[in-house]
């Protein structure tokens, strides 16, 4: 019994239920987004079934992803206690899992429509040349960055507005806004994993550019994602640019109480090789949380 519980809580830390929040708050912008944009009222429910598919996706992704890098993470200081290195989930158990996790992600695409279909597939595609050799992306500077920080967040996005506007049509400054700050969060994690990256030996963007370097690209997309943002809402007063995408008034004061919490990032963003994963990690889920539960509602409330 006892092992069984195990090998369950295990499969449950492979799936990285946690990590589902960035793909539910990509799909939740886009839904809002296609509203105004097309002039409509989302289905949530049916957000909530594409998540679905989105979600097991990237559970077997990642199960798939600490598969191949099993051996390695066991050498890390915080990736050792994950579920194949510590040995509560057999590394063949995992691989099975992955599949399966995978197949059912595209049995349920299978049901809503082929650019939906093309997100799924995007995704896989991208994460199996991050991950697998001989392309191992993850290990390849500009790639690395490229790969894990542009392309994935994007097909998120866009697996939420393809429910409703079945193009990759989406206004620029929201385009912006979503990869801006994801690739400067990404980003900042490559540079707290860089002694890691060095001792494997790994050509990661921040192993050849340099900290410096990596991290002034950091701040240059978040501060492009801000100014995306305000951006969008500054088009209520120039209707000539609501084509690049447009937010109500009302959302500033969304961007307002995201500023508030700069303070707690501050550590982080200025020494990012010293931060306390864990902690930030916890920080950034409930700080993204918060961020989409108020979108939402900003969209159903005009207060």
């Amino acid at each position: 019994m006892n092992s069984f519980k195990g090998l369950f809580l295990g499969l449950l830390d492979l799936m990285r239920l946690p990590e589902w929040s960035k793909s539910l708050g990509n799909m939740l912008i886009a839904a809002v987004m296609a509203a105004f944009f097309g002039n409509l009222i989302p289905d949530f429910g049916l957000v909530v079934y594409g998540f679905l598919a989105v979600g097991f996706l990237w559970s077997g992704l990642y199960t798939l992803n600490d598969w191949t890098d099993h051996s390695h993470d066991a050498l890390h200081p915080v990736k050792k206690s994950r579920a194949i290195p510590s040995g509560k989930v057999p590394a063949n158990v995992a691989l099975v899992f992955s599949i399966f996790l995978i197949a059912l992600s595209f049995a349920i695409g299978f049901t809503i429509n082929f650019f939906f279909l093309l997100c799924l597939l995007a995704m896989l595609l991208n994460q199996f040349l991050y991950t697998l050799k001989p392309f191992n992306f993850k290990k390849r500077p500009v790639l690395d960055l490229i790969s894990g920080s542009l392309i994935n967040p994007i097909f998120r996005f866009y697996a939420g507005w393809v429910l409703f506007i079945p193009a990759f049509n989406a206004p620029l400054l929201v385009l912006i806004f979503i990869l801006g700050f994801q690739f400067g969060g990404y980003t900042i994690y490559r540079i707290a994993s860089r002694s890691h990256d060095e001792k494997l030996d790994y050509k990661s963007s921040v192993v050849v550019f340099g900290e410096k370097k990596v991290r002034t690209m950091a701040y240059f997309g978040m501060l492009l994602g801000a100014l995306a943002f305000f951006g969008m809402l500054l088009t209520n007063f120039f209707s000539s640019f609501q084509f690049l995408g447009i937010l109500p008034l009302r959302y500033f004061w969304l961007a307002v109480l995201s500023l508030a919490m700069l303070p707690l990032y501050w550590h982080a963003l200025k020494n990012p090789q010293e931060m306390d994963l864990k902690k930030m990690y916890n920080l950034v889920y409930v700080h993204y949380s918060l961020f989409i539960l108020g979108f939402v509602l900003l969209y159903f409330f005009n207060f």
